[in-house]
């Protein structure tokens, strides 16, 4: 699979809570998650944990359109801006927009994804 197969089955997988595909896309043990709050998450296992919690609630949907991509024959980044909508029964509606930007490795014959930043935009974007 390419990388950019790979950078499309990633976003599938999260746009349909598919947390099997997602995690087909993921290295071994370790990597870099930068939560939209400034947290920072080293282990695959507690980023597949908060996808699979996040993955259960069904009250939100997911808009993504690539900003930029580029790959090397060992490395490839895709910014994405995304178009986060939740309207939990009974909560408060959400809308946030942000920008994605996402870092896969070639490991061995396979792309997996080592860094995920998300940075929500403030104001007009």
């Amino acid at each position: 699979m390419t990388f950019r197969e790979t950078l499309d089955k990633h976003l599938n997988a999260i746009r349909g809570r598919d947390l099997r595909s997602l995690i087909e896309t993921l290295p071994e043990e370790a990597l870099t998650l930068v939560m939209s709050d400034g947290r920072l998450v080293r282990s695959v296992r507690e980023f597949v944990e908060l996808h699979r919690g996040w993955f259960e609630q069904t009250s939100w949907s997911l808009d993504t359109e690539i900003v930029a991509v580029h790959d090397t024959p060992q490395m490839g980044f895709a910014t994405i801006r995304l178009d986060y909508r939740d309207e939990p029964e009974g909560g408060e509606r959400i809308r946030q927009a942000s920008l994605l930007t996402l870092i896969f490795a070639l490991e061995g014959d396979r792309w997996v994804m080592v860094l995920d930043q998300n940075t929500p935009i403030k104001g007009k974007a």
